[in-house]
């Protein structure tokens, strides 16, 4: 059962929503009223607040001539002062009770940001593995699996193909240490995966999207648009379960590489033993190399960085949960300690 949020924990989500000023207001509206209060409480995947205002958000791409519509900037050309948003996202939101309460049963925060790949490519190159499997876990739609289909920008340091999807990030420290890669195969790892083939499933992929977030969302839709050509493989299932057979399938002897960005929050601590277990086993024979962008402690500013052949845990920086920037810890010699920048 979903933990009960009190109105203190949705004040505390909006004090992090500085993306969004409408989501910061919102949250504020949410938490005041008992009735919102209610109906976010009894949506059944968390985190209620994303699902509730995404739910929202979804029912009004699909229907952009109710009152609410006029504060989203994504939906309208001149949006409304926030400030007031305040009573029509209750009407709107008491009006469409069952609908949202449905989207809270039935859909997931499947975020897709395509930019963390600006964190978690320059973490496999660290690896200094060249050629591998590529596993995502908690992949969503698999946009993050098209790790190396997109053009990057870490400021004055470029790498990538020509592509439609140009991923910019700031640096702060060093910068990453280019390597060459190809990708063997793609598998994602998924509860529920996102078929792009569905419309349905793309508009609510878009509705997760904070509606200020003009660039995310082009970015996304770009990205949904290169998926379509990209062959990966997506499994149904907890990872858990999945991963051990997934790694048991991969062709050959080739190095595999095991990636999560923002998973093993919706673990519970049999499941990421589970999944401990299943790389241990499987390094037995082969090598697997961990790459991960999780946060250690849901009260941590920023996720850690961190690389894994079996040896331990090895955080090599920390970056923004969207790949916004990316602050790199110097070049390490786990035998020897920090090194110079080359």
């Amino acid at each position: 059962m979903t933990e009960r949020l009190t109105p203190q924990a949705v004040e505390h989500w909006g004090r992090h929503a500085g993306g969004s000023p409408l989501y910061q207001h919102l949250a504020g509206v949410i938490a005041s009223d008992v009735e919102l209060m209610r109906i976010l409480n009894d949506i059944e995947h968390p985190p209620q607040p994303n699902v509730l205002l995404a739910g929202v958000q979804y029912l009004l791409m699909k229907n952009p001539d109710q009152e609410l519509a006029s504060f989203y900037p994504n939906l309208t050309d001149r949006s409304a002062p926030v400030e007031e948003a305040g009573n029509p996202f209750r009407e709107f939101v008491l009006a469409n009770e069952p609908e949202l309460l449905e989207i809270g049963r039935t859909r997931y925060t499947q975020t897709n940001e395509s930019r963390r790949c600006t964190a978690l490519l320059p973490a496999i190159w660290e690896t200094r593995v060249n050629e591998f499997h590529l596993v995502d876990i908690g992949t969503s739609a698999g946009l993050t699996l098209l790790i190396d289909r997109y053009h990057y920008r870490w400021d004055r340091l470029e790498w990538g193909p020509t592509s439609p999807v140009t991923l910019d990030c700031r640096l702060r420290g060093r910068a990453p240490l280019p390597q060459p890669v190809e990708l063997l195969s793609r598998t994602g790892l998924d509860l529920h995966p996102v078929d792009l083939a569905e419309p349905d499933a793309r508009v609510w992929l878009e509705a997760l999207v904070w509606p200020e977030q003009v660039d995310r969302r082009r970015r996304l839709q770009d990205a949904m648009n290169l998926q379509r050509d990209i062959e990966m493989e997506l499994v149904a299932g907890n990872a858990s379960e999945s991963l051990g057979p997934t790694l048991a399938g991969l062709p050959g002897d080739a190095p595999i590489v095991v990636m999560h960005s923002f998973a093993l929050n919706q673990f519970t601590p049999d499941q990421r033993a589970a999944v401990d277990d299943v790389l241990a086993s499987v390094r037995r024979s082969r090598l697997v190399w961990r790459v991960s962008l999780e946060l250690v402690e849901l009260s941590d500013e920023a996720p850690e960085l961190a690389i894994d052949d079996g040896s331990g845990p090895w955080v090599i920086g920390q970056a923004q949960p969207h790949g916004e920037w990316l602050a790199l810890r110097p070049p390490v010699d786990r035998d020897q300690g920090a090194v110079d920048d080359p």
